[in-house]
């Protein structure tokens, strides 16, 4: 709401004005420059004047900035001056000096706070800088200094005080005061006598409040300077008269004495502090001037200000001291009235300053002053008690604090002053009991207050021996009066109070046996220590005088209270009140006595003696033996009070001899008690020891934790818990070194605690979450405390402890999990540290502890039972372990921890042993080799499938979780044990003896990565987080680790990665292509040393050979492939034999450029021939492959995929006869898959032949897609390839493999399966380059729809069966078969239009939206998906951008909804023009069209940009794509292939698709859409469509326009893509029509607007309509603005044509106004302009026709 200070506020004035720049500007005025806020207070000389070099430039600006009057201004000017002083040199600091006093006499008393602070910081640096320099102006500063120290503002009084500490020493402080005593004197005068407010500030520029505040604090400042000088100079006694002399004037004037009666409390608050002083310093300064203080002091004494009251009371007891004279029969009543007044309002706020005056001001009253002594202390206690009782003074502790402490002192005077047995009757009731019983009730503001420690003083004082004779006398009649009527109170507050008011008698009785007991407000009570509670204070710890008056006090209460101890008792027995017995054990533990003991025992009249064991064994042992935990702990602290006081034989004879039914909580309490006194109690520590209380513990573990699990009362509840507490206690020591209780009591308990670990049986429940965690909590506390490892039990303990651990995820909670774990690891802490330092090879001997637990881990991990969770957790606690030795153990020469003995003797007894590691391998599923041996790029010589597809693939995870487990040791063992893992540096460490175990879990990673990939294709749900977390770990681990280790680890795991594949296993080989492609970079990896050290005869050796081929020099490989070939022409009569090379030279023929093959590709075709010619059966053409065998099939299934090869990239060597035998062979290879296609869904073999030939039909007919679209391509190739391929060949394999793709299809939906899913996936390349006609002459079974045969619009026979069979393939949960019958929809889609137009259905024009119907197919795809896709999209907001999850139900259905939808906007382009804008209103009539858009709104990111991360596999860039054009999903094409995954990426990618297809095919019901949505979602819309949609079709548009083809005669049309317009001139005869359509930056949300900007020759209707029907064309019909251009010129032409010319001017426009020819000759009917006309007329002076002469 401020007004912009950067705005122009005058013509030409660009900044806004400034003092400070002003001041600046200032300096080249000539003359002296005086300060105008300052009148007489010197100048600044200009930078002109003659002396420049007095004053320094920035010195000069600084200096004036001060006298401004904006206080801002002034601030900024001090803050510069301060920076100045301590920045500059001391000569320019020393140049402004001279003028520094003045201005700081001005500014330290400145209206603004702030600016006196500012003002006394920097007067602080320029001291601290000049030093002794400031000497000569000392006295024209002093003054100002005086009053800015005693500024009421603390932060300027502060600065100033420390400039002043700084300046002078603390010597010197006093001499510079005494020095300039004058000076500062007459300056406080002038303020206090001459000076008013309008002469200490200028009243035209001062506001009247601020000069009155200003007066009335330079008042206060002058005296409190006074009252400072004279406190500061005290000490010096040789300068007093002089001062004294200087100070005399002031209160000798008449009007110092009229400052007090001023109305501002900070006036009077400081004339009476300055008073006191005076009187501190010398009463003579004061002498002659007691008439006026006693005016001025007495009436003030109940000033209504309590601010100003402590001053006064001050100032009244100095004149109480100097002038007693006073106190006589006129002023007397008045003094104490006024007192009273105050102290009954509580000092009116002063109470922490008024009343500790008081007992001075008492004492120095005379006597003869005070005329009946009851009276004046009756009265005088009352008014404090009242004081203290108001609420006011009630809510502030520390004002109640003040009270309470002086209204005792006072009584305790009082008592040695006053003997009135009457007096002390009436003080005793009203000043102290009655305070305390308000204590007990309704105050309990007294109740944490210092009330009871001050009551407990006052008894002390009464029962001391402090007075003799008759005083003492006295005062033990007081002590006794109190308790005679404190107990009656007491014992009515017992009956009827209640438990806040018996807990407040107990703090009381607390506080009175130990004063020195904290309170703590935040509870009613006390604490205190366990000491104070059993015993009185030692002689130690006190004088022994003191000591003896404590015991007097003690034994005198004790016995004075025990009618209020019996009577407490006697309560307790009738009522079994705890609160009544909490009192009793408050009483008689605080103060017992013999008098007690024989009442509680005998009754109260008895005088029989008892002493305190009979005490103990009649009266407080039986309550310890009763279950009630409330009386537990008064009950022992009685004990321990009277236990204290027997001798030791006493003592042991009471504890040995106590019973077993002892309660528990009885029990717990004393072991603990006991225990704190063991050190010094010889009796206590025996009883510890003890077998009584041994056994007694032992005993309780049954009912700790027992087999009996019955619904706990709450008794037993309670019970438990105090045995969980006392168990605790006893087993982590008391907090001693030394055990609690014998040792073979713990290893008892120990057995005991096992025994309730043990993890059940089959038929037997588990141990329960509480038992656990108790059992964990008490096995902790005692592996805390002590070394253990010498108890027996202790190993079987720690064996339970383990295994409920690796059961723990079952039925355990978190919280016991962990609990268990910290127990656990515990336990092992101690162990280790009790062996390592001395016998560190005893941690892993046979059978010991380390050694056992390590076996069972390992046993764990590779169980069946185990889970990749409980994996993790045994690898955590491993880690754990292994930290423990590698630290406790004596250290070694290791650089990480893996090199350390210990480390790797325990790593030995955690890995598997050589049998174990294979019979976890024999268990890895074969689903791992599925996809590398159906796509064949392996050659193995092993099968290692079911025959049948559909039986179950085991997938065990025992070899994945034990190579995760050892991967994360090793990576955890590859640190130094000091640093993380994660900051070592990288290829450093080597593994040494372990580098095998790398290639174990690169075997298994790989595997696990694989299956699971597999697996969740199925969407069988066998994949859990477990799995997937464990599978991610490892393969996070597996990276971590490779990239530590060093070159040389790095080829050796390879090396023997590929030993194990040359042993034959199929496992390995895979294994060994992931490693060298995905796991190793180059430079690990020595491809030749590889192949140089492979052996021929070995098993595997062939498919080796074909993993290392890709890494070999390009030479090698071709010598290879020589080599190769030369094999292969030696089996010509032995082709069975050949499957290895034929393999090979497969593999080779994939990575030898196509230039140094052309004889290769001879030879291969050569050998062909021959076996074709010799051996036919070989080759399987027309036959049917079911039932065969692996053996049978593999040599062909090698000779498919050879040509594969050739035909991929070798093709352009093959002759005309090579491409014969290629498609022919192919022919026939499919003939036998259409033999065979009941089996190639079924059997693995026949679906692995099936694989090999799709595959091969796929590169054929990708090269002949490649031949079609590019003519240059076919001259490399036989001029009649392709027209053969179209001709011959395409249609017969298509017309076999499209029914092949759709069963299989078909069967994987029925029943998924590994093997099935890479079959399938193959068959869908075989036919995704099926053509239109292909399609169109298919041979797929008709499906009958009942649905569809009831529909009017109907397709042929033809058309709608590849419909029926392919349109329910887009919900396959296979995303090949999805994007494959995508494809050849695509493909049919033209002409199934063509036949879907030719529909004849009566269609009512006349309504609003006539609509036509799609074919129903793809409809009732779309309504079957959007179900599910609502359903799943319900939760989602419009831009929220879902993450659609792979391999789901989801992602499944939102796919093949996107992909219908996609079809269908496509099929909409294919209709006429006419029916186009129908089919958008089928769309839209539906609600299809509007779910739709809503549901992709909620599926597109919220920012579609690609980066460079995302997979480009399936992008293509646009042609016209820059480093500057942002690739985002609408500018990127994307490919819907047989290879494409349904990822989320690709599915919101196509989401996008959609939804540009659907704005730029059919905007105009995308733009009624938006129209319709609420004002919440059309922003969402219009942002998201302006900033990633609308510039792409803007930018089309404008290219179309732009570089359209068609011509017109008379009109140009350009577009402007920066202006988003197109411009259309329409050109006739010389004049010109010019249209312009503007397009909205939200195209297409928003229409087109429609601009004329120049109209000629039409009237302006017939230009309204014209435009009317543009706008209408624009806004409902999905018109392109070219061809919205061409509907306008055919207007225009129509408009025209056939209209003559003018006969005067020849054109048909005028061109002056643009009109037509409209005045017609009658006789020649020729037409002319007006204008034309009327000019023939003017220039003829004729009114004739010109051409036939007739009379107009």
């Amino acid at each position: 709401m401020g007004k912009d200070k950067t705005a122009q506020r005058t013509k030409g004035n660009k900044k806004p004005s400034s003092s400070g720049r002003t001041a600046e500007l200032l300096g080249g005025v000539s003359g002296f420059v005086g300060f105008s806020a300052l009148q007489d207070l010197g100048y600044v000389p200009a930078a002109t004047q003659a002396d420049d070099s007095t004053i320094s430039a920035e010195f000069r600006v600084t200096l004036r900035k001060m006298t401004k009057k904006d206080s801002t201004t002034k601030i900024k000017a001090l803050q510069e001056f301060e920076v100045l002083c301590q920045n500059e040199d001391q000569e320019s600091i020393l140049s402004a000096l001279p003028f520094w006093p003045r201005l700081y006499t001005k500014l330290s008393i400145d209206v603004e706070r702030r600016v006196r602070e500012a003002t006394q910081v920097a007067h602080g640096a320029l001291v601290t800088q000049v030093g002794k320099q400031l000497a000569p102006h000392l006295k024209s500063i002093m003054p100002s200094w005086m009053l800015a120290m005693a500024d009421p503002y603390p932060p300027a009084a502060t600065a100033a005080t420390k400039a002043f500490q700084t300046a002078f020493s603390e010597e010197k402080r006093a001499e510079v005061m005494i020095f300039c005593c004058k000076e500062i004197m007459d300056f406080i005068t002038d303020n206090l006598f001459k000076q008013t407010p309008q002469t200490l500030s200028d009243p035209k520029v001062t506001d009247p409040e601020d000069m009155k505040n200003k007066f009335i604090r330079v008042l206060a400042c002058s005296l409190n300077a006074v009252s400072l000088l004279l406190t500061s100079t005290a000490g010096n006694s040789e300068k007093q008269d002089q001062i004294m002399t200087m100070v005399m004037p002031l209160v000798q004037n008449p009007s110092f004495w009229k400052i007090p009666k001023t109305k501002h409390p900070l006036v009077r608050s400081a004339w009476f502090s300055t008073i006191k002083d005076m009187f501190e310093y010398d009463p003579q300064l004061l002498g002659n001037s007691a008439e006026d203080l006693n005016a001025t002091i007495l009436p003030a004494l109940d000033d209504q200000d309590g601010s100003v009251l402590s001053h006064i009371w001050i100032a009244f007891l100095h004149l109480c001291v100097a002038h007693p004279g006073f106190w006589g029969d006129k002023n007397n009543k008045s003094v104490l009235k006024r007192m009273y007044s105050v102290m009954r309002e509580g000092a009116r706020g002063s109470a922490g300053e008024l009343y500790p005056q008081l007992l001075p001001i008492i004492s120095i009253i005379p006597e003869e002053a005070i005329d009946d002594k009851c009276t004046f202390y009756t009265d005088f206690f009352r008014a404090m008690t009242t004081g203290l009782l108001k609420e006011k003074i009630l809510s502030s502790s520390r004002d109640v604090s003040s009270i309470i402490k002086s209204l005792y002192e006072c009584l305790c005077y009082v008592s040695k002053k006053v003997n009135d047995t009457q007096l002390w009757d009436t003080l005793m009731k009203y000043q102290v009991v009655e305070l305390l019983r308000s204590s007990f009730t309704d105050t309990p503001q007294l109740s944490t207050s210092n009330l009871y420690r001050e009551v407990a003083g006052l008894l002390r004082f009464f029962s001391g021996k402090s007075q003799t004779g008759e005083k003492l006398k006295f005062l033990n009649e007081l002590f006794t009066l109190f308790w005679k009527k404190i107990i009656p109170e007491c014992e009515n507050l017992i009956q009827q109070g209640s438990e806040s008011v018996h807990s407040k008698m107990i703090t009381f009785f607390y506080v009175l046996k130990n004063p020195q007991s904290t309170f703590s407000h935040r509870r009613e009570g006390i604490k205190f220590s366990d000491e104070v509670d059993i015993k009185v204070l030692s002689a130690d710890e006190k004088s022994t005088e003191q000591y003896e008056k404590e015991i007097i006090f003690l034994e005198t209460t004790g016995v004075t209270i025990t009618p209020l101890i019996f009577f407490c008792y006697s309560k307790y027995l009738q009522e079994k009140s705890l609160a009544i017995y909490n009192i009793f054990s408050a009483l008689l533990s605080s103060f017992p006595s013999p008098s007690t003991y024989t009442a509680l025992v005998h009754g109260l009249g008895e005088e029989k003696p008892v002493d305190a064991r009979e005490l103990l064994e009649q009266v407080i042992l039986p309550k310890m033996e009763e279950e009630n935990s409330f009386i537990s702990q008064p009950t022992v602290n009685i004990f321990m009070s009277l236990y204290v006081l027997l001798d030791q034989a006493e003592q042991k004879l009471v504890l040995m001899n106590f019973k077993p039914c002892l309660s528990v909580c009885a029990l717990r309490l004393l072991v603990e008690k006991m225990t704190d006194r063991r050190e010094s109690d010889e009796v206590a520590a025996e009883w510890l020891l003890s077998p009584q209380l041994g056994g007694r513990l032992v005993q309780l573990v049954d009912g700790l934790c027992g087999p009996a699990k019955v619904l706990p009362s709450t008794q037993h509840l309670k019970q438990q818990e105090e045995l969980i507490s006392l168990f605790n206690f006893v087993l982590r020591n008391g907090n001693k070194k030394e055990p609690v209780i014998a040792m073979e009591y713990i290893s008892q308990i120990l057995t005991k605690l096992s025994i309730n670990l043990k993890v059940s049986g089959p038929g037997e429940s588990e141990p329960e979450d509480p038992m656990v965690q108790l059992v964990a909590n008490l096995a902790g506390q005692l592996f805390s405390s002590y070394v253990c490892w010498q108890t027996r039990g202790i190993h079987e303990f720690m064996n339970s402890l383990f295994l409920l651990l690796c059961q723990s995820s079952k039925s355990l909670s978190v919280v016991t999990v962990d609990l268990l774990k910290t127990t656990f690891l515990k336990a092992f802490k101690g162990l280790i540290a009790s062996v390592a330092t001395d016998n560190p090879d005893k941690l892993l001997e046979e059978g010991s502890c380390l050694s056992s637990t390590l076996k069972d881990i390992k046993q764990t991990v590779i169980a069946a039972t185990s889970t990749f969770h409980l994996t993790m957790a045994m690898a955590e606690l491993t880690h754990h372990l292994l930290m423990m030795v590698f630290k406790q153990v004596p250290k070694e020469d290791c650089s990480i921890m893996l090199d350390h003995s210990q480390i790797q003797a325990m790593l030995n007894l955690l890995l598997p042993t050589e049998g174990e590691w294979a019979e976890l391998e024999a268990k890895l599923s074969p689903m791992y080799v599925v996809s590398d041996i159906l796509l064949d790029i392996i050659s193995c010589s092993e099968f290692p499938f079911p025959k049948s597809m559909h039986e179950n693939l085991k997938w065990e995870h025992t070899h994945t979780q034990m190579s995760m487990f050892i991967c994360d040791l090793l990576l955890f063992l590859s640190g130094s044990g000091d640093e993380d893992v994660s900051s070592m540096k990288e290829e450093q460490v080597s593994l040494g003896q372990y580098t095998h175990l790398v290639g174990s879990a690169l075997h298994s990673a790989c595997h696990a990565t694989a299956v699971q990939e597999l697996n969740e294709h199925l969407q069988n749900k066998t994949v859990s987080e477990d799995i997937k977390t464990g599978t991610e770990k490892l393969n996070e681990d597996m990276r971590c680790l490779l990239k530590l280790l060093n070159q040389g680890n790095k080829r050796l795991v390879t090396k023997q990665i590929r030993d194990r594949c040359s042993d034959g296993s199929s496992f390995w080989c895979v294994t060994f292509i992931n490693v060298l492609n995905n796991w190793m970079y180059d430079e690990d990896i020595n491809g030749p040393r590889l192949m140089d050290g492979l052996e021929e005869n070995s098993l595997g050796y062939t498919a080796t050979k074909q993993c290392l081929l890709p890494l070999l020099p390009q030479e090698t490989k071709v010598d290879l492939l020589a080599e190769e070939m030369g094999k292969l022409s030696s089996y010509s009569e032995d082709p069975f034999s050949a499957t290895p090379s034929v393999a090979i030279i497969t593999t080779a023929l994939s990575y030898v450029p196509s230039s140094v093959t052309n004889d290769v590709v001879c030879s291969i075709f050569s050998v062909l021939t021959q076996w074709r010619e010799n051996a036919d059966n070989i080759f399987l053409f027309a036959t049917d492959v079911t039932n065969m065998g692996w053996e049978d099939i593999v040599l062909t299934c090698s000779l498919v995929r050879l040509v594969s090869a050739l035909v991929k990239s070798h093709a352009v060597h093959f002759d005309p006869s090579h491409w014969d035998f290629i498609l022919c062979s192919l022919s026939s290879w499919v003939q036998s898959l259409e033999e065979s296609k009941k089996s190639i869904a079924n059997e693995t073999v026949a679906g692995t032949f099936a694989c090999a030939v799709c595959k091969c039909v796929f590169c054929v007919g990708e090269l002949m897609e490649v031949l079609k679209c590019n003519p240059k391509e076919r001259e490399k190739y036989p001029p009649k390839l392709l027209e053969d391929w179209m001709e011959f060949f395409s249609p017969s394999m298509y017309n076999s493999l499209i029914p092949l793709f759709v069963e299989v299809a078909a069967s994987y939906r029925r029943n998924p399966s590994v093997i099935l899913y890479g079959v399938c996936r193959a068959v869908c390349f075989g036919v995704c380059y099926a053509s239109s006609d292909d399609l169109a002459n298919h041979s797929l079974p008709p499906i009958y729809n009942a649905t569809l045969a009831e529909e009017e619009m109907k397709l042929p026979d033809s058309e709608q069966i590849l419909l029926n069979h392919l349109t329910p393939l887009l919900m396959s949960s296979h995303a090949a078969p999805q994007c494959t019958a995508y494809m050849l929809l695509s493909a049919a889609l033209p002409k199934v239009m063509a036949q879907w137009e030719m529909n004849q259905i009566a269609i009512n024009e006349e309504e609003d939206t006539p609509q036509r119907p799609l074919p129903y197919s793809m409809i009732n795809i779309i309504k079957d998906c959007s179900k599910i896709v609502e359903q799943t999209l319900a939760d989602t907001e419009m831009g929220d951008g879902f993450v659609v999850q792979p391999d789901t139900k989801s992602s499944t259905y939102i796919a093949g909804y996107l992909l219908a939808w996609k079809l269908t906007v496509t099929a909409i382009t294919y209709a006429s023009d006419a029916n186009q804008h129908q089919y958008s209103a089928y769309l839209q009539q539906t609600n299809l069209l509007q779910s739709l858009l809503q549901n992709l709104f909620k599926l597109m990111p919220p920012h579609p940009v690609i980066d460079h991360e995302d997979d480009i596999m399936n992008l293509e860039l646009p042609p016209d794509f820059t480093c500057k054009t942002p690739l985002t999903k609408f500018n990127s094409r994307l490919y819907i292939t047989p290879f494409a995954n349904v990822t989320s990426r690709m599915v919101a990618h196509l989401a996008c698709k959609v939804y540009y297809d659907c704005v730029s095919r059919i905007p105009a019901a995308v733009r009624q859409w938006f129209i319709s949505l609420d004002r919440q979602r059309q922003p969402i819309v219009d942002a998201f469509t302006t900033t990633y949609v609308s510039p792409i079709l803007i930018n089309q548009e404008m290219s179309a326009i732009n570089k359209s083809s068609v011509k017109f005669d008379n009109m140009t049309v350009k577009g402007r893509p920066v202006g988003r317009e197109v411009v259309a001139t329409y050109t006739i005869d010389e004049a010109t029509m010019e249209l312009i359509l503007r397009v909205a930056p939200n195209h297409p949300l928003s229409t087109v607007t429609v601009e004329d900007h120049h109209r000629i020759g039409v009237s302006l209707a017939q230009w309204r309509n014209w435009l009317l029907g543009m706008n209408t064309m624009l806004s409902y019909r999905n018109t392109p603005l070219l061809q919205s251009l061409v509907f306008w010129k055919e207007n225009v032409d129509q408009k025209f044509e056939g209209i003559e010319e003018c006969y005067i001017c020849y054109y048909v426009l005028h061109g002056t106004n643009h009109q037509l020819p409209k005045l017609l000759c009658r006789t020649c009917k020729k037409k002319f302009h007006s204008a034309c006309l009327y000019k023939w007329f003017n220039s003829s002076n004729n009114s004739t026709c010109p051409l036939c002469r007739s009379l107009f």
